[in-house]
């Protein structure tokens, strides 16, 4: 159904809302101490998980369909209560990283993986980050730009302010953000590469882009098959990394790699297999910190879409 002209104005105008909240809202994060910053956050995380009963419903289902057989529903409301304040308080901190100096992210995360994302570096084609919206995803970015120049691959968003606020945010450390399909974003991306730097690519996402239906928590997710597709192209390295948080303001960072990411000549089957690997290990994080992870996201729309319309031939 088209919308009408009232309907763009009042779109435009919760769109203005909603940026000269953000800008407002960063301006007074400022002045609050990073503690009690992110106790007031985790404290709006959890308003909204009451508060937006469509978003939470959501989530308690997806949980249902991926976890339902192993946790008992007070522990899925629980993760599902965990998740909206997670993102609180990830909300807080990616408006507020560069409050935050080398020696104070070296003090509040602990980068486990430097090891494996030097040695995939060293292989000098650049290394492709396989990871998801785990955690704060953003501060890892962050982490990854003190040792490494960093280029990240984001999907357009919806209000262009909102966006020229997030490319500011993550420039403000060094970090190129590749929009999704955007003029150039893909000689971008092959040029990082070839400087020997890091491009991260989230793939837990059911997105408007090139993909296939492989396996995530029982049933058939459309995955972006990016990574692997340029893995193969390129001859860059692969790792697959995590940030999750442990506590209220501390964070881990692991990676998984180099990966071996071998040809068998045949690239639709090889993408399709490295595709699947990649998400196997987002969902094996995603089991081991539930809490962490976005389950209000639609992951399997595609799927249930593409269902729905066999039984509709049928």
């Amino acid at each position: 159904m088209a919308r009408t002209p009232l309907g763009k104005q009042t779109q435009k105008l919760l769109r203005f809302f909603l940026w000269a909240g953000l800008i407002g809202l960063r301006s007074i994060l400022r002045w609050i101490p990073w503690n009690i910053g992110l106790s007031l956050a985790g404290g709006l995380g959890a308003a909204a998980y009451f508060l937006l009963v469509k978003e939470r419903r959501k989530a308690l289902h997806h949980l249902q369909a991926a976890l339902g057989g192993e946790r008992s529903l007070e522990d899925r409301q629980r993760i599902a209560l965990e998740s909206f304040r997670n993102l609180g308080r990830t909300f807080f901190e990616v408006l507020n990283l560069d409050r935050l100096t080398r020696h104070d992210i070296n003090r509040l995360v602990r980068f486990e993986g430097e090891g494996a994302l030097k040695a995939a570096a060293a292989g000098g084609r650049g290394v492709l980050f396989v990871t998801a919206h785990i955690g704060n995803w953003e501060l890892m970015g962050r982490v990854v730009s003190m040792h490494h120049p960093l280029a990240v691959v984001a999907a357009p968003i919806y209000d262009r302010r909102v966006e020229k606020i997030m490319i500011g945010l993550r420039a403000a450390h060094g970090i190129e953000t590749l929009v999704r399909d955007s003029p150039g974003s893909l000689k971008r991306l092959i040029a990082m590469l070839r400087r020997g730097g890091v491009v991260g690519l989230l793939i837990d996402q059911d997105t408007k882009t090139d993909g296939v239906f492989v396996p995530f928590f029982h049933q058939q997710a459309f995955t972006p098959t990016g990574p692997a597709s340029l893995a193969f192209r390129t001859g860059a390295s692969v790792v697959v990394g995590f940030i999750v948080r442990e506590g209220r303001e501390r964070h881990r960072i692991i990676i998984h790699g180099p990966l071996d990411i071998s040809s068998t000549g045949q690239t639709e089957r090889d993408v399709r297999e490295q595709t699947a690997r990649f998400t196997k290990m987002i969902e094996e994080q995603v089991r081991k910190t539930p809490e962490q992870w976005i389950w209000m996201h639609r992951r399997w729309k595609k799927g249930t879409e593409r269902s729905a319309g066999s039984r509709t031939e049928e």
